[in-house]
């Protein structure tokens, strides 16, 4: 085996749901740990679950990992294929005298706590071979137990720093169930080991499993790896985020049309921050920048307008041609009846509020179809009465007017006439947005007149004051 002289890391995830945003946040951290370090990156299938474990998961997991660009090293470990090796272990330790059966019921141990023994007291760790041979002969079940010894159990955590624990705080944990199954902590050491994992990166919900993983470690006389335990993600309410939060898997964001390298870059600041004011950085510079120096303790609070701030710089950052061709992706039928030229307008004028794909969709509607109803509280707003109507219609002869049909001179004409009418610029912009538009939100309001042309910008004008206080 190796003497850890590589970086090599892995990310094991469950196959019991989707990817979620923490297991995302941990397989990037060490994806960029390895990539900074020129080491491996491995993917682990934990999936020895088999009646919640799911190959529509896995695949879906194997899905995203890609969709974000963490790029794994072969070969995917399946945990389900090792079961030979954990009874490998299993024996070694039995035959070493460093576990023992355990042959107590379920009652037996509840009567034990029921005594006041918070921790499993060593009840079977000293019986006698015939005591062991009587038992297996009257076919009672039992589990397996690591033999504790005295003393203390100490690690660095890259994150947390030195950590001791008294082993009196632990008990002869079970490592084989009674079906015979190893337990998560012996088949993350043998695994981990079998890999030559250097590195264990992952969350601090796992923090209280490593004093006893580096028990069996001992046990087996293998070396253990480094460790480190990332914060938690936080939502609103500062307890670890989760559904119940309405927090969103990967396959989520990918469906929205976000842009892998936006949350990608959020999910690195969760957590760890680079020493500088920038924000905006990509793989390249989370790589060269990535360091547990600069991870926190403290668990980093989900901000989804942080999210969308930032999956904003990278939606400006992008080609309006790329755009186009990724929403098309999405939507295959968005503006099929517009010539791209006017699409690429569409784009650019969304471009400063659109913070995914999916919004661009959403928000260009009324640049195809136009509105033949109005929210009544945007109505009450920007046209309450008949002078909101006159002044519009103002608006309609001075648009009819025009020779030429550009956001800059359409922008001129229109403050020009509210300016020598001493109409205050929202009660002239607002009803014409409503107008032409359907709703008081989205681009700005001359360059949808530009793109929409001279007819349907009359039209919609036209159709509105109809429909309005007269």
């Amino acid at each position: 085996m190796s003497n850890f002289g590589s970086v090599k890391v892995r990310f094991a995830p469950s196959p019991t749901g989707e990817l979620h945003l923490g297991g995302a946040r941990t397989a990037l951290f060490n994806w960029l740990y390895a990539k900074k370090h020129q080491g491996s990156f491995f993917l682990r299938i934990e999936d020895t679950d088999k009646a919640r474990s799911k190959d529509v998961f896995t695949s879906q997991i194997l899905d995203s990992l890609k969709w974000l660009g963490l790029d794994w090293d072969e070969p995917l470990i399946y945990q389900s294929g090792r079961q030979e090796r954990y009874k490998y272990y299993i024996k070694k330790l039995m035959d070493e005298r460093k576990a023992y059966r355990c042959f107590c019921s379920k009652s037996d141990l509840e009567n034990i706590k029921e005594d006041s023994y918070a921790l499993y007291p060593g009840t079977c760790r000293s019986l006698s071979s015939d005591e062991i041979k009587t038992k297996l002969n009257q076919g009672k079940s039992f589990t397996i137990r690591i033999k504790l010894e005295e003393g203390y159990t100490e690690f660095k955590d890259l994150v947390y720093g030195a950590i001791k624990i008294n082993n009196k705080e632990l008990d002869d944990f079970i490592i084989a169930r009674s079906d015979g199954s190893p337990t998560y902590n012996f088949t993350v050491v043998v695994d981990d080991y079998e890999m030559e994992i250097s590195h264990v990166i992952r969350g601090d919900d796992h923090l209280s499993n490593t004093p006893k993983q580096l028990i069996i470690y001992k046990n087996l006389e293998l070396k253990a790896p480094i460790f480190a335990h990332l914060p938690m993600i936080l939502g609103s309410d500062k307890k670890r985020l989760s559904k119940r939060h309405g927090a969103p898997g990967v396959q989520s964001f990918k469906d929205k049309g976000y842009f892998p390298d936006s949350l990608l870059n959020y999910l690195a600041l969760l957590g760890w921050n680079p020493k500088n004011e920038k924000e905006v950085l990509d793989a390249d510079e989370l790589i060269n920048l990535f360091s547990f120096d600069q991870v926190q303790k403290k668990g980093a609070a989900w901000d989804e307008k942080k999210l969308h701030w930032l999956s904003g710089q990278y939606v400006q950052n992008k080609n309006s041609q790329f755009l186009l061709d990724q929403i098309r992706l999405l939507d295959s039928d968005w503006g099929k009846n517009s010539d791209i030229s006017t699409l690429i307008n569409i784009i650019n004028s969304l471009k400063p509020r659109a913070k995914s794909l999916h919004e661009f969709i959403v928000k260009s509607k009324h640049f195809f179809i136009a509105p033949d109803t109005y929210d009544e509280a945007e109505r009450l707003k920007a046209w309450p009465d008949s002078n909101a109507t006159e002044i519009v219609g103002q608006c309609s002869d001075i648009l009819t007017s025009l020779d030429t049909w550009s956001s800059e001179v359409l922008e001129s004409e229109i403050k020009s006439f509210a300016s020598k009418k001493s109409y205050g610029l929202g009660k002239v912009i607002m009803p014409l947005r409503l107008a032409v538009f359907g709703s008081l939100d989205g681009p700005a309001l001359f360059d949808i007149i530009s793109i929409l042309g001279k007819t349907e910008t009359l039209h919609r004008i036209q159709y509105a004051s109809t429909r309005m206080p007269t």
